[in-house]
């Protein structure tokens, strides 16, 4: 009967690897995808933001229980802290509409630093495990990794773009020394070496909620912060009356100009104006936009952009770009001789009409991406803010220009007009940045092209000047 007991209980006792928990698995591969997602992001629904925030948040926890360890994994610990702030500072200027991506460098190279100490941290702390134990090291795979963020630090440096297949094989060849590392837990287990954890409070999924959210809210309370201080200050006014301009320019555009700038039209040979329809757009904000162009003497032109809102306003704020062919030059701002365009904003705010300036309106020579070819020229931006609660909000931009040349000419000027939805500034810059790199979502802007004849002859009988939209 005893021996029979004996061979129940032996069959019902499990194998030695069933009873095993190895204790390293959790926490370094918490610290594997933490690299991997820190290095290797996706550029589209922000997700080069979101993954390597999960990212530094995943490391932290997976460090969490290792700082005990010895002094390689307590200086990864404290650096894998360090980054997620660094990360989080990163990203909460990046959702405001001052960064541009002008800070980029400043967060870039001590992030590449933290980067690159914590690796030779995490080396450091796994050969101490190791030597403990009395086993071999086998950190060929740190070792790899090591050598190739070094390059990708200095590619990064050096500015270098995409490489095309190099870049692709290089990036296939980072994945897979990340994912050889996922060996690393075995490697560690079969040492033998009782991992000595860190007593923690919090559970690493309550954690990783309380940091996610944390960094969410952060990033997004900066996000309506910047927005908020991206609004000019704004000061009561009175709509102008011009009754010489009544018959020459739509009345809701003309009664924005100050007495100074009406004045400018006094001595226009014609004035031409033409309405595109309004633009509804993916949120139900309707748009109408208005290029108004006058002919003065001395081979000059005055180019009123006229934009009002029909339904909704700039909520997370707008803005636009303007140019000419390349036959026209920017000549002086009317009022002051700066080479600054004019322009403001007007709306209705808690029953008064309020004026306030365009954020960044500026004039001068700027390089706009296209898809296929950049177009570099003199041109004229502003991004359009607003409170949240204004209403009946509209605005324009006033500019002269000379041609080169007195002769009858085809001339046309654009001006493109971008409406952001929630987030769309995110880590891209200000619309007008946006609207200069090429990557505006088509949906989302709004492209009025006007044509017209000018300068010669026939001009100053008054007969070929015509504008078409």
């Amino acid at each position: 009967m005893d021996d029979r007991m004996d061979e129940l209980f032996g069959e019902l006792t499990p194998e030695p690897q069933d009873l095993e928990v190895d204790p390293w698995r959790r926490p370094v591969r918490l610290i594997l995808w933490g690299i991997l997602l820190t290095t290797v992001t996706l550029n589209f629904l922000n997700l080069d933001m979101l993954l390597p925030g999960v990212g530094f948040i995943l490391m932290c926890l997976g460090f969490r229980p290792l700082r005990r360890e010895n002094g390689g994994f307590r200086a990864c610990w404290v650096l894998s802290v360090l980054r997620l702030i660094l990360a989080l500072a990163a990203d909460m200027a990046a959702a405001t509409p001052f960064d541009g991506g002008s800070l980029a460098i400043y967060f870039y190279l001590p992030g590449a630093i933290l980067q690159l100490a914590q690796l030779f941290a995490l080396r450091a702390g796994l050969a101490g495990v190791f030597d403990r134990a009395g086993a071999e090291r086998r950190l060929s795979s740190v070792n790899r990794l090591i050598v190739m963020q070094i390059l990708v630090a200095l590619l990064g440096l050096m500015n270098v773009g995409s490489m095309g297949i190099l870049g692709l094989a290089l990036l296939i060849l980072y994945v897979g020394i990340v994912v050889n590392l996922f060996k690393l837990p075995k490697a560690l287990g079969d040492t033998g070496y009782a991992l000595r954890n860190a007593p923690v409070r919090l559970g690493d999924l309550p954690a990783a909620i309380v940091g996610l959210l944390t960094f969410a809210l952060l990033v997004v309370g900066a996000y309506f912060a910047g927005i908020a201080l991206s609004v000019p200050a704004s000061e009561a006014y009175a709509p102008g009356e011009y009754p010489a301009l009544a018959e020459r320019l739509p009345a809701e555009a003309a009664e924005l100009l100050t007495p100074e700038e009406a004045a400018l039209f006094e001595d226009a040979v014609e004035i031409q104006y033409t309405f595109r329809e309004p633009e509804t757009m993916p949120d139900g904000t309707k748009i109408e936009l208005c290029t108004a162009v006058a002919e003065l003497p001395g081979q000059r032109l005055l180019i009123l952009h006229y934009f009002r809102y029909l339904e909704g306003g700039p909520r997370y704020g707008d803005g636009f770009d303007c140019w000419q062919s390349t036959q026209l030059t920017r000549a002086i701002r009317p009022d002051t001789g700066s080479p600054q365009p004019t322009g403001a904003l007007v709306y209705e705010q808690k029953g008064e009409t309020r004026r306030a300036p365009l954020w960044e309106l500026q004039g001068g020579y700027a390089v706009t991406h296209g898809i296929l070819l950049d177009d570099a020229g003199d041109r004229v931006s502003g991004n359009v803010y607003a409170p949240r609660d204004a209403e009946h909000v509209r605005g324009y931009v006033l500019y002269l220009v000379r041609a080169q040349k007195d002769t009858t000419l085809i001339y046309n000027c654009c001006m493109n007009f971008l409406h952001t939805g929630f987030l769309d500034t995110f880590r891209r810059g200000t619309p007008t940045e946006i609207l200069r790199s090429g990557s505006a979502d088509s949906h989302w802007k709004i492209i009025h092209l006007t044509d017209f004849a000018s300068f010669g002859e026939a001009s100053a009988e008054g007969g070929s000047f015509t504008v078409t939209g």
